[in-house]
């Protein structure tokens, strides 16, 4: 059911370090909790004399403060958005391209290794055209449930590239223990259901970790190849056998 093209190279994986803080949205915002002091300033060139006034302009400042936590929390919730995959709730390729950029930069840094698996689906058309699109969402419904449980919560991420194409980016992981995680999917997915077991559906997948003054792009290239040449060589096995 899964077949993988890759070096299986055994460089010891190191801890990765934590994920910096999400960058601050609309931060500037909150100095507009200051413009009930800034206007009493202009209008009467002083500050609040009364407590009524002082009460009166601290209420003002905290419902302009809490309206700003809103405003952020919606933009933030849009920005997410964005960046996730509806059917299967995993990352896509906005998504994708993104942790590529951080996480290689990172490796470089802290001189670690770094995975990159792609996945295809053999014969996944076949499933929709035998059985509907319905069963066919479903199924990628699946394989998305199943690598959020098989990858490192916080740590690996997964992704959803369009269509039946998947994309696995695990930190601090060399290619045989990529290929480690991409067994324990197959297995899932076997146990899960058995269309994984009875069906031409498979998983054809390429590995690669990345190697020494590679590019962001020549790793992501090599990992597309490397599933390319899976999947034609998967092909042309499954041919031969038809024929005979």
């Amino acid at each position: 059911m899964l077949e993988t093209s890759g070096p299986q190279l055994q460089t010891p994986a190191r801890p990765r370090e934590p994920f910096a803080a999400v960058a601050s949205h609309l931060s500037w915002l909150y100095l507009l909790a200051g413009v009930p002091f800034v206007t009493d300033l202009i209008e009467k060139g002083s500050l609040p004399e009364s407590p009524r006034e002082w009460i009166t302009e601290v209420i003002a400042g905290a419902v302009i403060i809490w309206l700003v936590r809103l405003v952020r929390s919606q933009h933030l919730a849009v920005l997410a958005l964005a960046r996730i995959d509806t059917l299967t709730g995993m990352g896509n390729r906005r998504a994708f391209e993104e942790a590529i950029a951080d996480e290689y930069a990172r490796a470089r840094r802290w001189r670690q290794p770094l995975s990159l698996v792609y996945m295809d689906l053999d014969n996944f058309k076949s499933i929709n055209d035998r059985d509907g699109h319905e069963r066919g969402d479903r199924v990628l419904e699946q394989l998305g449930s199943v690598i959020r449980a098989e990858v490192r919560a916080r740590l690996d991420h997964g992704f959803r590239l369009g269509g039946d194409e998947f994309a696995l980016l695990l930190p601090g992981s060399t290619a045989a223990q990529a290929q480690a995680v991409l067994a324990r999917i197959a297995q899932h997915c076997a146990r899960l259901d058995q269309i994984w077991v009875v069906s031409p559906l498979g998983i054809s997948a390429g590995v690669a970790e990345l190697a020494e003054n590679e590019t962001a792009r020549q790793f992501v290239r090599r990992a597309d190849m490397a599933m390319y040449e899976t999947k034609q060589r998967r092909a042309k096995a499954n041919a031969a056998r038809t024929s005979l």
